[in-house]
């Protein structure tokens, strides 16, 4: 019996993910272990490799749960809720870069969406990761609601360089990134989870700076 190509990839993401970790996690116990040893008396460059060893195993574990968050059938938990309180909610669970700062313009009076909350909030943070790393780390990300008669959306809005126009057109694809380092699953995660829960995620131009909406229907 063929198999479904989808549900082959999950199975592998799953299978890979599962070899990955396992070696990662001895790495990062035996780091743990010897910085225990040491207990504060190694020799600071000793003490800054054994953070960059930690860093790394951090960042490669997150690389292998975006790559399963993507390969995972989104399976969304269906929940009726004021937009703007829901982002605000959303807000408050994200940790921005210490030289970033949040400015979240609520503009969708009594509006109601249909949603997976944390869905919802997933794809934010993941707007958000995008919005202070095109600025370096640090400035201002402002966060906007808005709503039509049909629809609502919360905006993400940076003012960083823009979006290079070779990758403008692929940018919610798989793998697709201008960034030097990662893996392009932010954009396509967050696309991703918007069009579960019956949304969209979008780009929009303009004269400085990057903004990304995720739109929804209204409830």
């Amino acid at each position: 019996m063929d198999q479904d190509p989808q549900e082959l990839v999950r199975r592998i993401a799953a299978v890979v993910a599962h070899e990955l970790r396992n070696p990662l996690a001895v790495i990062n116990n035996s780091a743990y272990f010897v910085k225990a040893k040491l207990d504060g008396a190694a020799d600071p460059k000793v003490a800054k490799h054994l953070e960059i060893i930690e860093s790394e195993v951090a960042r490669a574990d997150r690389l292998i749960a975006d790559i399963l968050a993507y390969a995972r059938k989104a399976e969304p938990m269906m929940e009726t809720g004021d937009l703007d309180a829901l982002i605000r909610e959303a807000i408050r669970s994200y940790e921005p870069p210490s030289g970033v700062k949040l400015e979240f313009k609520p503009g969708a009076k009594d509006v109601r969406v249909k949603c997976d909350p944390r869905m919802l909030a997933d794809a934010l943070h993941r707007l958000l990761d995008n919005a202070a790393a095109a600025q370096g780390g640090k400035g201002k990300v402002a966060i906007a609601t808005g709503a039509s008669k049909d629809g609502a959306f919360v905006a993400v809005s940076d003012s960083g360089p823009g979006v290079d126009a070779k990758v403008r057109g692929a940018l919610f694809e798989p793998f697709v990134t201008a960034k030097p380092r990662g893996l392009g699953l932010g954009l396509a995660l967050a696309r991703k989870l918007l069009e579960a829960n019956g949304g969209t995620a979008v780009y929009e131009s303009g004269p400085k700076g990057a903004t990304f909406k995720l739109a929804l229907p209204r409830a």
